[in-house]
């Protein structure tokens, strides 16, 4: 009887031991009730400079700036030229409103607008659909603190002299963030 007293009382003791060196952390559960922390582009305004490829905004370099309230305006510009009998140019803007964003991603909605021009023999514009206009989404990762990838899927509106035509085309692009 008094063996088993002492090997009672003994694992009582290793009991509380044991409780005693788990952090009192681990011991509470989550607090679910508290918002996520914020990230960098919900409470600054960010700017960024890289380079765009699509058919609705613009193909060539662009600059974004990023508010805090969850909008980002991009505008976007290239010039190529062949010689001076030809050239490639195309301007563009897109406004974005942000749905998600996290350390890693960015989700957002935008539209936007796009002049493609392809002067040929100093003749003017030879595209018969000039004019775009984009209705779509977008996906940002960041590969890096302030450098993404962006993949765009909008639904684009070839303007023209013929009429109008639709068409989903994809747009990628990267850009480097700073404050």
């Amino acid at each position: 009887m008094i063996v088993r007293s002492v090997s009672l009382v003994i694992g009582i003791v290793s009991v509380a031991i044991a409780q005693a060196q788990i952090p009192q952390a681990t011991l509470r559960p989550a607090d679910t009730s508290q918002q996520r922390p914020p990230v960098n582009l919900d409470v600054a305004p960010y700017y960024g400079v890289g380079f765009q490829l699509g058919f609705a905004t613009g193909v060539g370099f662009s600059f974004r700036y990023t508010s805090p309230q969850r909008f980002a305006l991009e505008l976007n510009a290239g010039y190529i030229t062949a010689g001076k009998n030809r050239a490639w140019y195309s301007v563009g803007a897109e406004a974005q409103y942000q749905f998600d964003n996290s350390i890693d991603s960015r989700f957002y909605g935008f539209a936007g607008v796009g002049y493609y021009a392809d002067d040929k023999d100093s003749v003017g514009n030879v595209l018969s659909y000039p004019t775009r206009l984009g209705l779509g989404i977008g996906y940002e990762w960041f590969i890096s603190r302030a450098a993404a990838l962006s993949l765009e899927a909008p639904l684009t509106f070839f303007i023209g002299e013929p009429g109008i035509q639709v068409f989903p085309t994809p747009q990628l692009g990267i850009v480097y963030y700073f404050r």
